[in-house]
């Protein structure tokens, strides 16, 4: 079980990163708000499992993932507002996968994600 005195840098990070992932997502009114708002309960009793969780395939494995998500059409916000969201969305992304990739993540979906988010953030795409 993690607690703080024994949750590493990288953890108290990628926890972080998890919440704000999921106020992102609930205020956009993705249906996965709530899917990685459990991640953060399940961090406390198994990080290991979070962390095979967001290696899997529905998150960085091409349509449907919920890195192609940050593809999806604006549900009605401005514009300014769906871009600044997008781009958050993006770097939250690229938090979550530069910790796992420094971790020896295994998904082969995350560096093509991260090249593109990267790109993409840069240009203000």
């Amino acid at each position: 079980m993690a607690t703080p005195a024994t949750m590493t840098a990288s953890d108290a990070r990628r926890l972080s990163s998890l919440g704000h992932l999921a106020e992102l997502l609930a205020r956009i009114g993705h249906p996965r708000a709530a899917e990685v708002a459990d991640l953060i309960t399940l961090f406390a009793q198994s990080p290991e499992r979070v962390r095979h969780r967001l290696d899997a395939n529905d998150w960085w494995a091409g349509a449907g993932s919920l890195a192609a998500e940050t593809m999806a059409d604006n549900p009605g916000m401005s514009e300014a507002v769906w871009r600044r969201e997008v781009r958050a969305f993006r770097e939250l992304m690229i938090e979550i996968g530069e910790g796992l990739q420094a971790e020896g993540a295994a998904n082969p979906g995350i560096s093509s994600w991260l090249l593109a988010f990267n790109n993409w953030n840069a240009s203000e795409v």
